[in-house]
């Protein structure tokens, strides 16, 4: 990973003792944001930045948005929370029936969690209870993407195969095997090709087989890749994998962590694929654009069979997993809030637009040697470099002309909330290409 210097009017050092996550420790200079309206937020300087990454794919409604604001503020004044065990609180009931009421008819029941990660970890142990329950012990093994990413946890991190995030994690969980990513392997190393090789269905079929369907309890797949670098399977892949599972006797998982709630420009990234043909996953993870980032909320949402199945569960009864702030009344009330505004202010098929916009306005990128790609679905956008470091540089160069953007080695995720003006995409997408032409190729490769 590449360390970039902080441009002059930032703050000098952090003084409150934070440990930051996935940043090299000898970064001595970072932002320090104190206040955000709209897709802009604000340094310590008094410094404007539009935002261009929405916080980490999760500010999707923005900043300061008064009913969100209000929400949090009326709930935690009647009942911050209570844990969910053994009761039920209103928000956290009314948010389970309005996920229900977005999501195809089998999708009904929700666990809630703290944490994208938490989701998929209580999502991986529920498809292995739940084939347990079924008398199929061994129903074991989860299948992923080699190239996806489903959180920080151990369960999370073992379905990756990427050495970043494995290395040094110490010994992981058993029973996960990785299906090849449904990208170009040239394409990926920057070589020069006369024909693109993706794989597919019947190479996923082919590793179904030699791991053995029996052994293999679920697959766990993004619609589209996010940190993998926002790869998305090709047209009829994710059909053909739902055709693969259903063959199979395995449990789809679809992670819609960073694709859920309007992000692709449908309300969840299976939509896309799956939704045409009336079909579905079996099981669901959402986070980031459940709450809009305004409280840490996710959620694991299942058929109602695999639910029912765990009033046989012979120790209990129900199901054996839980957290004591899954659920927190007041992180669900800004949840239905968010909801409110991606539902009345349409910003589903905003972002549709807003996307189709950044693509066609990034293409000419392509153009330039220091751009491999420009891909992307909605308002998840991929502009992928040279390099990590190309990538690094051009990041900082969009910051220090007032424009926020996510790098993650060689890949720009262009991802702003969904409440972005046409004028506020337009302004960002030439202030990445103007950053983009100030490299110096000669040390950017």
């Amino acid at each position: 990973m590449v360390t970039v210097p902080a441009p002059s009017h930032l703050s000098a050092s952090d003084s409150d003792r934070i440990w930051h996550p996935w940043t090299p420790i000898q970064q001595a200079q970072r932002l320090t944001l104190v206040s955000g309206r709209g897709c802009q937020v604000r340094d310590d300087q008094g410094h404007s930045y539009l935002d261009f990454r929405s916080g980490t794919l999760n500010a999707t409604v923005g900043y300061g948005h008064p009913s969100v604001v209000g929400a949090i503020s009326e709930q935690a004044a009647r009942l911050m929370t209570w844990d969910l065990a053994e009761v039920s609180t209103l928000p956290a009931r009314e948010l389970a029936d309005r996920i229900a009421s977005l999501l195809p008819a089998p999708l009904e029941y929700t666990l809630f969690c703290n944490s994208g990660s938490e989701a998929t970890e209580a999502a991986v142990k529920i498809a292995r209870m739940w084939h347990r329950l079924q008398g199929r012990r061994g129903r074991t093994v989860v299948m992923s993407f080699a190239d996806g990413y489903h959180g920080v946890t151990a369960a999370a991190i073992a379905a990756t195969a990427s050495p970043f995030r494995r290395d040094g994690a110490g010994p992981l969980p058993e029973g996960y095997v990785h299906l090849a990513t449904p990208r170009c392997a040239a394409c990926a190393a920057g070589e020069n090709h006369d024909g693109c090789t993706v794989p597919g269905a019947a190479e996923w079929e082919a590793q179904i087989l030699s791991v053995g369907p029996e052994s293999v309890a679920a697959v766990l797949v993004e619609p589209v890749l996010s940190v993998g670098g926002i790869i998305t399977p090709p047209p009829g892949e994710l059909a053909a994998l739902r055709a693969l599972c259903d063959r199979h006797g395995i449990l789809l998982i679809a992670d819609e962590v960073a694709t859920g709630f309007g992000r692709t420009g449908k309300m969840f990234g299976f939509e896309h694929d799956l939704g045409a043909n009336g079909r579905a996953p079996d099981i669901i993870t959402t986070a980031k654009g459940l709450t809009g980032g305004y409280a840490p909320l996710a959620a694991v949402t299942v058929r109602a069979d695999i639910h029912q199945a765990f009033a046989r569960d012979p120790l209990l009864g129900g199901l054996r997993h839980g957290h004591t702030t899954g659920g927190h009344a007041t992180a669900c009330a800004a949840a239905l809030a968010v909801l409110d505004i991606v539902e009345h202010d349409k910003l589903v098929p905003a972002a549709a637009a807003r996307g189709a916009q950044l693509l066609d306005a990034l293409a000419a990128l392509k153009e330039r040697p220091a751009v491999r790609d420009v891909r992307g679905r909605g308002l998840l956008i991929g502009v992928e470099m040279a390099s990590g470091e190309a990538a690094a540089l051009v990041a900082r160069a969009a910051q220090e002309r007032g424009v926020l953007i996510r790098a993650f080695g060689p890949v720009l995720t262009v991802a702003p909330p969904l409440i972005i003006s046409e004028e506020e995409a337009g302004h960002g997408a030439r202030t990445l290409a103007d950053a983009i032409r100030t490299l110096n190729m000669g040390g950017a490769r």
